[in-house]
């Protein structure tokens, strides 16, 4: 199957990490703390469930899973410097803030001065824009909420857990200060199905295991996790 691209752009995305992480083949595959869902997006022909309680990311995702290609590549380009134009609708103005830098934990609104001297660096583009639009009719059957993981119904799934990382979750808009560790992994450790839990290495409210070592866009982090099921 085809693996598809980051949607866009966001801070502790698992773009690089996702294809390293276990795999088990139930019929859902649930993340209870989606972001930018890149593990979802490797296997985006299971019947996906994302959680979020950031509105910004539900907007995102609720947007991308009903737009047409046709509104996608209607979107204005920006040069280094642009603001995005307060004329779009919303949801189109938290898309394309998530792409006017570098994995951004909030929208923006005017474009990196950094696209000006590297066309690679990732920001809104016509080729992102052309990506994300051919990527849409494949995840027209994924679902969205709005909502904590504690509302989420208890069945047989796949479970990607990636919660805000103790320390570098603070930067969140829904950071690890609001988050009960110790309840999240009694939470983990009762799912049906297939868990897989990530962590920053030093985080003990799981018995988590060394995973991988990674480098951000400013530092090395070593990411443990913590499984439950067969692969």
């Amino acid at each position: 199957m085809k693996r598809l691209r980051p949607m866009f752009s966001y801070y502790g995305s698992k773009w690089r990490l996702s294809p390293k992480y276990p795999f088990a083949d139930n019929e859902y595959l649930i993340e209870p703390f989606a972001g930018s869902a890149c593990y979802s997006l490797l296997y985006w022909w299971k019947k996906v469930e994302l959680y979020d309680l950031d509105e910004n990311i539900y907007m995102i995702w609720d947007y991308l899973i009903h737009a047409t290609e046709k509104e996608i590549l209607q979107l204005p380009l920006l040069e280094p410097g642009e603001t995005i134009p307060e004329s779009l609708p919303i949801e189109a103005q938290t898309f394309m803030g998530f792409f006017v830098g570098k994995a951004r934990a909030w929208p923006g609104k005017t474009m990196s001065t950094y696209n000006k001297h590297d066309k690679s660096y990732g920001c809104w583009s016509e080729a992102i824009r052309l990506r994300v639009a051919s990527q849409l009719k494949y995840i027209r059957h994924w679902q969205i909420f709005n909502s904590s993981y504690e509302n989420i119904e208890n069945k047989t799934a796949l479970w990607f857990i990636d919660p805000p990382y103790i320390g570098a979750g603070k930067y969140y808009r829904k950071s690890s200060s609001n988050i009960d560790y110790d309840h999240l992994g009694l939470w983990c450790k009762e799912r049906l199905g297939n868990v897989i839990v990530c962590e920053n290495l030093g985080a003990d409210w799981l018995p988590f295991e060394v995973f991988e070592a990674t480098r951000g866009i400013k530092k090395k982090s070593q990411e443990v996790i913590w499984r439950k099921g067969e692969e």
